[in-house]
């Protein structure tokens, strides 16, 4: 009667990094034993690949569960959105009834509707024929922000000036996982 061996399914508790070590660790073996491949080695070998290969599996399922969520949360917060739409909607035919029937408070059995007084800064409306043009400055805000899109034009042509205030860095790489 033959004993059959069961190999215990690797451990994913070892980080991906630490993983990654002990492939260096093994090559460093490997050049030390000429090349040779001993059972130790072999054995060594079999339970890192086991365990990188379970390890890469997990952190694609992650991602894959991570980007699931997110997916799933923009459709709750597109649909909140309308919601949201459709509440402020209603809200604002309330309001318009209840002032064209000039009442200030009404009781139902479950709610009570009051017609109230905004608080906060006085709101303002520009007339018609202004515009920003025609403020003084002391009325007017002005935003600036480096123009990232000349300034890699300029750096790409040549540009001595720009390249003294930036540089065009490599593009990244990402994963893609099928």
């Amino acid at each position: 009667m033959t004993q059959q061996k069961t190999i215990p399914k690797p451990s994913t508790k070892e980080s991906l990094f630490s993983i990654g070590e002990h492939f260096y660790a093994l090559e460093s073996l490997l050049i030390e034993n000429e090349g040779e491949i001993t059972n130790e080695i072999d054995q060594w070998l079999d339970e890192y690949q086991a365990k990188e290969e379970d390890k890469l599996d997990a952190y694609c399922y992650l991602i894959q569960k991570f980007d699931e969520i997110a997916a799933e949360a923009k459709r709750l917060a597109d649909r909140s959105s309308s919601y949201s739409k459709k509440a402020k909607h209603l809200k604002d035919r309330l309001k318009l009834y209840m002032e064209n029937r000039g009442k200030q408070k009404v009781e139902t059995g479950r709610f009570t509707l009051t017609v109230c007084g905004n608080g906060g800064l006085l709101p303002i409306r520009l007339y018609e024929d202004v515009t920003v043009e025609r403020l003084p400055q002391s009325f007017v805000k002005v935003y600036t922000e480096p123009d990232l899109s000349a300034l890699r034009d300029a750096i790409l042509t040549g540009d001595k000036e720009a390249q003294q205030f930036a540089q065009v860095l490599p593009r990244g790489t990402h994963l893609r996982i099928k």
